[in-house]
């Protein structure tokens, strides 16, 4: 619409009850001067409030406002009642208890519920459960498909950003390409040693190498390199500085024990000294990058606390004996829990890592209706009859070796379902144990594991973390801040991310119930917002291609 078709002199004469003079006559435009010293300021301030009124009438309308919601957002201590969140250009602009302006969109938001988007802080994108070559010829169909429906799984249950804690570049591209995906962020390529438990999934140096190379040289431990390497290039400073260079926000060390491994069978390998860990969290801490350390032993929770690692990136649930399947959780546990208590170590519990062993043993899993909607048709036919080998070989390998032990006194059990049944019961008391004590707890869900079992699809296997927190006893306003704005604040990007507040990007849920009322409540999801983009729930499962 163009400039409103009005003469202000004419239209402040009016107003002025002045009538225009006819005559040229000396007073006659003595007077007209006159008035048009006094009517000046009235001719602005009619002026001023004409163009307010065009600004008003005539602005372009906002993109999205979402009518007469609840906000419910981490840093308010209660939820916000029927207010207006206008969004535009992507990002929040208003929250008001009612905001007129015109949208182009708008949603009823009555009686339901706005909160941030979900933020998973620790998946690997290049696994896919339950998958093996060693099962199914088709392996590079169903990868593909997985891979094509992963970023959509994530968005339906309300994972609008995943942090990639082991980045395969191909596997992030890919990721990013698909036409709707949640945020990305990753920490790069894990910082495995020349020597450690990584090396063991390769036949050769060479191969290990090729898939790592930018590992880390631990010189305390050992000095000398292979031939070929400078150790100026494997240095924590050096290693760091390609990982930001590629786009990395975040730093991932292994102290991997490998205890659950017999030790009449268990290679050797490294660990990283204290002192490496040290130059490693201090290289990153000076860019600005948060260390997260893989470990789930009593010793890898001690080296996190002496060494100021930010975030042990598992549970505690393994140490000497611990799959043998006894319910008691030793001292040296216990022990390693206090050690962090009063710390900045954050953990990320990763139930599901374990549930993932116990789904081999729970046959209705793969009926759950629920995993329609994140896996391929197809791939979930393989889950149900190629796969299920993998539990017949699961129980070849484990079975004499808990006989064994059984037989000899030193196993709770002979039966695997048992002892993984047990294993996971004991991680989840640890969990209560560590949220009493007030450890902070971030949300992570080791999406997909590797290794025996299909108990970890995407975002799905967010939901079920989701609920094993809570049958942990862990309060539903913590699990939602830890999957929310603890996550944000974790990995520096609360600038952006982690609540609901103006001038934040427009990543949200719009959910029928409420979470801090109901688990349930995060699979109450009707509409998610991806930088401002309305994606219908139901657009993004599997099942509705």
């Amino acid at each position: 619409m163009g400039e409103p078709e009005i003469d202000l002199w004419q239209a402040a004469r009016r107003h002025a009850g002045q009538q225009h003079a006819g005559s040229g006559s000396p007073n006659e435009m003595a007077g007209t001067e006159m008035n048009k010293r006094l009517l000046g300021p009235l001719t602005t301030m009619l002026a001023l409030a004409i163009a307010g009124c065009t600004t008003v009438k005539d602005r372009d309308p906002i993109e999205l406002a979402i009518r007469n919601v609840t906000v419910v957002s981490p840093e308010r201590s209660v939820p916000l009642e029927n207010v207006d969140v206008l969004i535009d250009k992507g990002r929040i602009i208003s929250i008001e208890r009612k905001d007129n302006r015109r949208a182009t969109q708008e949603i009823d938001g009555a009686g339901r519920f706005l909160t941030p988007g979900l933020i998973d802080g620790h998946v690997h994108l290049y696994h896919a459960t339950g998958l093996s070559r060693r099962y199914t010829r088709s392996f590079d169909v169903l990868f593909d498909a997985f891979q094509k429906q992963q970023p959509r799984s994530y968005l339906y249950f309300g994972y609008t950003t995943v942090v990639e804690l082991n980045a395969d570049f191909d596997i992030n591209r890919q990721f990013e390409n698909a036409p709707v995906h949640p945020d990305l962020i990753h920490c790069g390529q894990g910082l495995v040693l020349s020597n450690d438990f990584m090396t063991t999934d390769f036949d050769s140096e060479v191969e290990f190498f090729a898939a790592f190379p930018n590992f880390l040289h631990d010189r305390f431990t050992t000095p000398v390199l292979p031939a070929g390497f400078d150790p100026k290039e494997h240095t924590p400073t050096a290693t760091i500085t390609r990982i930001a260079e590629n786009g990395g926000r975040c730093v991932k060390i292994y102290y991997e024990e490998a205890l659950w491994w017999p030790p009449e069978s268990r290679p050797h390998f490294a660990l990283p000294s204290e002192a490496i860990v040290r130059e490693v969290v201090a290289a990153a801490h000076a860019r600005g990058m948060p260390v997260l350390l893989h470990g789930t032993t009593p010793a890898a929770y001690k080296l996190a606390a002496d060494t100021g690692v930010d975030v042990v990136a598992h549970g505690l649930w393994d140490w000497d004996g611990a799959f043998l399947g006894h319910d008691a959780i030793p001292n040296e546990a216990m022990a390693a829990i206090e050690g962090i208590v009063g710390t900045d170590v954050a953990v990320q519990p990763t139930m599901q890592t374990v549930a993932n062993t116990l789904s081999l043993f729970i046959p209705d899993l793969l009926n759950d209706p629920d995993l329609r909607k994140v896996l391929p048709a197809a791939y979930l036919t393989y889950l149900r009859t190629d796969a299920q080998r993998g539990r017949d070989a699961f129980l070849r390998r484990n079975g004499p070796i808990l006989a064994d032990a059984f037989a000899r006194g030193q196993a709770a059990s002979a039966d695997p379902e048992q002892i993984a049944r047990t294993y996971f019961e004991r991680m989840k008391r640890i969990v209560t144990v560590m949220n009493t004590r007030d450890i902070p707890l971030l949300f992570g869900t080791d999406t997909a594991v590797g290794g025996a079992g299909w108990g970890n699809p995407p975002g799905l296997n967010g939901y079920w973390e989701m609920q094993d927190w809570a049958r942990a006893g862990i309060p539903l306003a913590t699990i939602f801040r830890a999957a929310t704005l603890d996550n944000a604040r974790k990995f520096g990007l609360t600038a952006d991310l982690g609540s609901i507040e103006v001038g934040k990007r427009a990543n949200l849920l719009l959910m029928s119930r409420n979470p801090l009322e109901s688990i349930n409540a995060y699979d109450s999801i009707d509409v998610i917002l991806l930088n401002g983009r309305m994606l219908d729930r139901e657009t993004l499962a599997a099942s509705a291609k």
